[in-house]
């Protein structure tokens, strides 16, 4: 019996040589995986909920309602030569994703520690699948967005092509933030908290309720330091012809994100060697 119990065969995960490493052949073998647990996260978030549609709707669109009705009253010159509130909900649903789905996609390593502690999967899945599933809230976000845009009478041009092209550099940079917090919060809880702070405040240093023509022309290469402020002007553009396109400050946002990518993918990768003791 003993003979038999050492001639069968026995598998012995290892961790990658490379931090770096990034195996897309084993991310393809568990496609499946990886849908179903994004099909999951819509799920919780939308069929749980009577009104879920409704809930995904109502952040957006009160803060137009707040934000006009100031603006309005006030007389304020947001600099903005589009009809404010489409220029207020474009940028508003763009950054609610990138905010919402940074701080998932941090979280998401605590979400799925009992996941990890008993089967084994590409560890990489865990990280990818907040980014994903966000991308169904932000499609619903974006119908009043075409409504509004009918409204007014706009209509966008040949940039829309550019439209994947802007959503992935915004998706990988997602995922790098969230990758490099995913691995400090298993350190210090106090780094969630830091990154809900920084992404609260990013709202008001970024091109979503005012035009960065508000800002001082000697400020303006400090402000656009910020890497969403080139990817929320180039959103603008895909969608409305009256905003050339950012070509400078899209290729430094590309350029921010590959970095923060690749920074991100070499920690998380170290740090898996070390999850089953930290979870």
């Amino acid at each position: 019996m003993a003979g038999k119990l050492m001639e069968s065969e026995t598998t012995i995960i290892r961790p990658v040589l490379r931090a770096t490493n990034f195996d897309l052949r084993e991310l393809a073998r568990y496609r499946h995986l990886l849908w179903s647990m994004i099909c999951k996260s819509v799920q919780l978030e939308f069929d749980q909920l009577s009104l879920g549609v409704f809930w995904a709707l109502s952040r957006p669109l009160s803060m137009v309602f707040i934000f006009s009705f100031i603006k309005n009253r006030s007389g304020a010159n947001m600099h903005v030569d589009l009809a404010y509130p489409l220029y207020l909900y474009s940028g508003i649903i763009l950054w609610f994703h990138f905010r919402d789905a940074a701080m998932d996609t941090a979280k998401s390593v605590m979400k799925d520690a009992g996941l990890m502690k008993r089967i084994y999967y590409p560890r990489l899945i865990t990280p990818i699948v907040p980014g994903c599933a966000k991308l169904y809230s932000f499609a619903v976000s974006f119908l009043p967005m075409i409504v509004m845009m009918a409204w007014y009478g706009i209509y966008p041009g040949w940039r829309l092509t550019l439209l994947p092209l802007v959503l992935v550099q915004c998706t990988l940079l997602i995922l790098g933030l969230g990758l490099i917090f995913s691995c400090l919060i298993l350190l210090k809880p106090d780094f969630e908290k830091f990154l809900n702070l920084c992404l609260y405040l990013g709202l008001f240093v970024s091109p979503v309720i005012f035009s960065p023509e508000m800002i001082p022309q000697d400020a303006r290469m400090i402000y656009f330091i910020n890497p969403m402020a080139g990817t929320l002007l180039a959103f603008r553009s895909c969608l409305f012809n009256e905003f050339p396109f950012p070509l400078w400050q899209f290729m430094y946002s590309v350029i921010f994100t590959l970095l923060v990518f690749f920074v991100g993918l070499k920690m998380y990768r170290r740090a898996e060697i070390y999850f089953a003791d930290k979870l």
